[in-house]
């Protein structure tokens, strides 16, 4: 059963850019080659400024998102390149890391079945 996790940062004033570039070239490409489907990074739009940002990111299912974490080795037998982006993925996620002040996460049901998530077991 796909799941879209909700991750909430509160992260260091000013460094949104930093933080999104760190996730796009460090982190999202690895969890892409392993079957996860970025949704997006979200920030406020309406009620104040905010430190904080938000990321949706689907998956094939709580293993499939359990299996994906950064400090994790891919599965066994994977291809040298996803090993490299592994490797990448994690360098950014520990300097993501320094940026972000409080983080929480929620795994949220897709119950509306007929919609696509794209993702795949990875």
């Amino acid at each position: 059963m796909p799941v879209v996790v909700q991750r909430s940062f509160l992260i260091e004033r000013g460094s949104a850019a930093e933080f999104e570039r760190l996730s796009r070239e460090g982190i999202w490409p690895y969890m892409e080659a392993r079957g996860c489907k970025i949704l997006g990074l979200f920030a406020n739009m309406h009620g104040g400024p905010s430190d904080e940002l938000v990321l949706l990111t689907a998956y094939d299912s709580m293993t499939h998102w359990e299996s994906t974490r950064l400090d994790l080795a891919p599965p066994a037998g994977s291809p040298p390149e996803l090993l490299e982006l592994q490797q990448k993925a994690a360098k950014a996620g520990r300097e993501r890391n320094k940026l972000t002040r409080v983080t929480s996460t929620r795994v949220l049901r897709l119950i509306t079945d007929w919609v696509d998530l794209q993702v795949h077991k990875g």
